[in-house]
């Protein structure tokens, strides 16, 4: 039986970890983003220039497209637009 890092929200499109190995990727993810923002110059007055914020967006998209494509793999359900649990009728 394989185990699943992530599972899928109730509401919407997404997932969150539910494993220490899920917990430690998501981590790794919020690391590199904020090294991306440092080398970027996000943390230095007076701000980070028009490109460098650009680029700043453009790692955020990439780093979660990937994230997206990898984490999806360690999902036990795939991946799409959730609306709650179906409910069921009372038959009376």
């Amino acid at each position: 039986m394989a185990k699943y890092w992530f599972k899928p929200k109730s509401y919407g499109y997404g997932f969150y970890p539910t494993s220490i190995e899920g917990w430690f990727a998501t981590a790794v993810l919020v690391f590199l983003l904020i090294l991306s923002a440092d080398s970027n110059n996000f943390f230095i007055e007076p701000g980070p220039t028009d490109d460098q914020a650009i680029r700043f967006f453009l790692d955020i998209i990439l780093f979660a497209g990937l994230a997206t494509l990898l984490f999806e793999k360690k999902m036990k359900e795939p991946l799409q637009w959730r609306w709650g649990r179906k409910r069921r009728k009372k038959k009376r």
